[in-house]
């Protein structure tokens, strides 16, 4: 009974089910000690370039193997009020390979994400960055302000 209870509690300390990119496949839990960042040239300008790099850290003390389902490394959305006013990925498309990157202990790896006419309306949002990979570190949320064309 004692070993259920530990079980049960490594479980819900954990995290389950996590695959860092709103798809519907199932089980893979969260690396312990991988950590995500998301960076770009700031000021963030509607109808200007922009490339958001995803670095993705493993801070844990062993490799790790991470899982890509598609082409597709990641995404950005700035969200604002629960309305999603821009997708990165909503106007592309991915090849459908898996693919597998290998982080060892210590080791960072970057995943840039161009966008040549990025079209979000100037406010203020919160942007969520998420690695699509199994497993997933949590996705980054910070506030960002985007500014009028021009």
């Amino acid at each position: 009974m004692r070993r259920l209870a530990v079980l049960v509690l490594l479980t819900t300390l954990t995290g389950c089910g996590s695959d860092g990119g709103g798809s519907s496949s199932q089980g893979g839990e969260q690396q312990q000690g991988m950590s995500l960042a998301v960076s770009f040239d700031e000021p963030l300008r509607s109808g200007h370039p922009v490339t958001w790099t995803l670095e993705v850290h493993n801070g844990g003390p062993e490799a790790a193997t991470l899982v890509f389902r598609s082409g597709k490394d990641g995404d950005v959305a700035l969200v604002e009020g629960g309305r999603e006013a821009y997708r990165w990925s909503s106007t592309r498309y991915f090849t459908q390979a898996m693919r597998q990157e290998r982080l060892e202990a210590g080791e960072r790896k970057r995943f840039p994400l161009e966008d040549k006419g990025f079209s979000a309306p100037a406010g203020d949002y919160e942007l969520v960055a998420e690695l699509d990979s199994e497993p997933a570190p949590p996705p980054v949320r910070r506030a960002v302000t985007v500014q009028p064309q021009g």
